[in-house]
């Protein structure tokens, strides 16, 4: 009985260990994020009329999640 669950105890975490492995990461693309801010930076820009800093600003807000 005790070998039984020596058994089931070391597989279930090999089962967990396998199932929390993070493969989906995403990989920072910094030509993708430049052109990400300079975009927004003009969309910012354009429909606002604001300042620079402040479309840079917002634009890095925007393009964080590719960061």
């Amino acid at each position: 009985m005790m070998k039984k669950t020596l058994a089931l105890a070391i597989a279930s975490v090999f089962l967990l260990a396998g199932c929390g492995s993070s493969a989906d990461t995403v990989e920072s693309d910094p030509a993708a994020y430049n052109k990400c801010l300079e975009t927004e930076a003009a969309k910012w820009l354009d429909e606002t009329g604001s300042n620079l800093d402040y479309a840079n600003e917002k634009a890095a807000e925007a393009c964080a999640d590719l960061q």
